[in-house]
């Protein structure tokens, strides 16, 4: 087996990828291209059950994003909070998930 063999794969590395770290990533990003990025510290303790991981804006935007591991699912209660989140015009809600990280970044940009 050579060095390289030993490497892993960028998908590799995202499954190994916990939430949190996903979470440090996005926001990391985020910070970086001048967002305002309120994170919620421990989702159990939020006063609304089911709102999003992030609320981000810029400018005019606004940025609702929940974070999920590649095979995550949405609670009934974040459907609820998202699909309720969605009816606000000037709102862009989105579920973002590791393998999805070229749209996380244009999203961002």
């Amino acid at each position: 087996m050579t060095r390289s063999d030993k490497l892993l794969s960028l998908e590799q590395l995202r499954s190994l990828e916990t939430e949190a770290e996903f979470q440090t990533r996005v926001v990391t990003v985020a910070r970086l291209a001048g967002w305002k990025v309120y994170a919620i510290p421990d989702s159990r303790r939020a006063t609304i059950a089911g709102y999003p991981d992030l609320t981000m804006w810029r400018g005019t935007r606004l940025i609702f994003a929940e974070l999920k591991r590649d095979k995550g699912r949405l609670s009934p209660a974040q459907v609820e909070v998202l699909d309720d989140l969605r009816k606000i015009p000037c709102a862009e809600v989105y579920v973002w998930r590791p393998n999805e990280w070229t749209d996380i970044r244009k999203a961002l940009q």
